[in-house]
């Protein structure tokens, strides 16, 4: 949707274009000049009606005619679509198409606002809108709209950065068609639409924002692994917390794990243990002796024979 102060560009821009045509009118054939046309009237009358084909032309749908008569071009609208009649020993005639027109723009090169070189190509669609106004004004039109493209789009692109013309192409394209506008309507060319094609950077601003962006993928790819990290071990803490309240988790855990040995290497050998005595090895009493715990004796053991002492009155 177009602003309101693109609109007035235009608007401002239409009007002006109209100052051009009235200068462009004829002031009027002299007295000499309109002998010739009466004399060539008589010739085309005497020699009617051989004379007629060679007088009338056929303009095209898509074709407009300018006449100029004597150097003088003629006033009113453009001939067409349909037949015209002109006299062909003083006046020439020139056809206009006014289908759209595709240029393409070069490669070029701009600054950028971040101070980076680089080449853009682009591609403009145009069509003739004033006939008169056009082959009055200009020589070369393509040339003349391919050398206001290059220099609008290096003035508009002046005020962008390098992250702005890589993403914002649209937005830059339509600045540029309203500006180009602007200018090319004093001419009587209607500019339809411009595209930048494509945009070309040095190999070694390349290679800068290839490792740039390698580095983002890089630190991306470690933070996603620190945070994997983080909620594994988050979970393998929950499921401790879990199995450590309830002992038959813990069982059937360790059957689960059997179970998975004896089924992904079947020609392992597993000599499973009772599970209290595993519980007794991981006790920490049991730990710290390094050996089962046995039972100490709470009184010295006597002999079975013990050898009886003399009496002293022996």
């Amino acid at each position: 949707v177009r602003g309101s102060g693109e609109e007035g560009t235009e608007v401002v821009a239409l009007l002006e274009s109209e100052r051009p045509e009235e200068g462009t009118k004829s002031s009027g054939l002299g007295a000499c000049e309109w002998l010739l046309v009466l004399i060539s009237l008589l010739f085309i009358i005497m020699t009617f009606p051989f004379s007629i084909w060679f007088c009338i032309k056929v303009v095209q749908e898509y074709e407009r005619v300018i006449i100029f008569r004597l150097g003088h071009l003629l006033p009113g609208r453009a001939k067409g679509p349909g037949l015209f009649f002109f006299l062909p020993c003083l006046d020439t005639y020139h056809k206009v198409d006014l289908r759209l027109q595709t240029l393409e723009i070069p490669f070029h090169e701009i600054v950028t606002k971040d101070m980076f070189i680089m080449e853009i190509d682009a591609v403009c669609y145009y069509r003739m809108e004033n006939a008169s106004l056009l082959l009055s004004s200009l020589a070369h039109v393509s040339k003349a709209v391919q050398f206001l493209v290059q220099t609008t789009m290096k003035r508009l692109l002046a005020h962008r950065s390098l992250t702005e013309i890589l993403l914002e192409r649209k937005s830059i394209a339509q600045d540029a068609k309203v500006a180009l506008d602007s200018v090319t309507c004093i001419w009587g060319i209607k500019v339809e639409r411009i595209e930048i094609k494509d945009v070309r950077l040095p190999a070694g601003l390349q290679h800068s924002l290839a490792v740039e962006a390698e580095a983002q993928r890089q630190a991306k790819v470690r933070m996603i692994a620190a945070e994997g990290e983080k909620a594994a071990s988050e979970s393998l803490r929950m499921a401790a917390e879990i199995l450590s309240g309830t002992p038959a988790a813990v069982q059937l855990r360790y059957l689960h794990t059997l179970q998975s040995l004896s089924t992904e290497k079947p020609s392992t050998v597993v000599l499973p243990l009772p599970f209290d005595l595993l519980n007794c090895l991981s006790s920490p009493s049991n730990r710290t002796q390094g050996s089962l715990p046995f039972p100490s004796p709470s009184k010295p053991v006597e002999p079975l024979n013990p050898k009886k002492k003399d009496s002293p009155m022996l």
